[in-house]
């Protein structure tokens, strides 16, 4: 039989990564816990930072959500490689025939999908917390928006922890690194929440930030690709 029917196709090294990871979290439950109860304790604070519930605080409602998904997502994707750093399972997937951006992939897809649980929790609590007018027939362009900066926070977020994976300092390291990346993705999400958010419907200016976060995801698309491979280069 030859070395090509041998060599697994890459969506099934996909596929397997993923099983990976998730079953993973499904047996610890450690990252996306403490993602939402990290989210719900920071929107509570700001609840009470920023007034009673008699406040009307919609005009700040995109920029705390998305202030408080930024810094989950940085808890998130700090602990994306816990796992196989602490198990030594890293230098097996290493030294596999498993294409690095085969790797990408797979990390950045968990990271989407912890960040849509975490999601189903914030978005409501938003509502509840900060909006006194007209909220929930907006969630779907919200949970749109969400959708596709998720998509940013997993390729960047992916990139710079596998930056900071083998610093002495990781647990500093990648804040710094990867907050900055950030910003454009808080001021897009914040923009387009804003926009559909308290009776506000002004669906030309969502779309221009929706597009705003589509090419930044594609941008860091390119980035992670060309780059990628020499993260792991020792």
């Amino acid at each position: 039989m030859s070395t090509t029917v041998n060599r697994p196709r890459w969506t099934r090294q996909l596929a397997g990564l993923i099983r990976k990871d998730l079953r993973l979290e499904l047996r610890t439950k450690e990252t996306v816990m403490a993602m939402v109860l990290f989210a719900i304790v920071t929107l509570t604070i700001m609840q009470f930072g920023f007034g009673t519930r008699d406040d009307d605080l919609t005009r700040f409602t995109g920029g705390l959500m998305w202030v408080t998904l930024a810094f989950t997502a940085v808890l998130g994707v700090g602990r994306s490689y816990v796992a196989e750093r602490e198990q030594r399972v890293l230098d097996g997937i290493l030294v596999s025939p498993v294409p690095r951006v085969v790797l990408l992939a797979a990390k950045a897809i968990a990271i989407v999908i912890y960040m849509a649980i975490t999601e189903l929790v914030v978005i409501p609590l938003v509502g509840i917390f900060f909006v006194k007018g007209p909220y929930w027939d907006s969630i779907g362009w919200i949970a749109l928006v969400a959708l596709i900066a998720n998509v940013c926070i997993a390729l960047s977020g992916t990139l710079f922890s596998g930056l900071a994976l083998f610093t002495r300092a990781r647990d500093l390291i990648l804040p710094v690194l990867f907050l900055p990346a950030l910003v454009p993705v808080v001021i897009a999400g914040a923009g387009a929440t804003h926009a559909v958010v308290g009776g506000a419907h002004d669906m030309s200016e969502y779309r221009g930030y929706c597009l705003f976060l589509v090419g930044y995801a594609i941008l860091f698309l390119l980035v992670c690709i060309a780059t990628y491979d020499a993260v792991f280069d020792d």
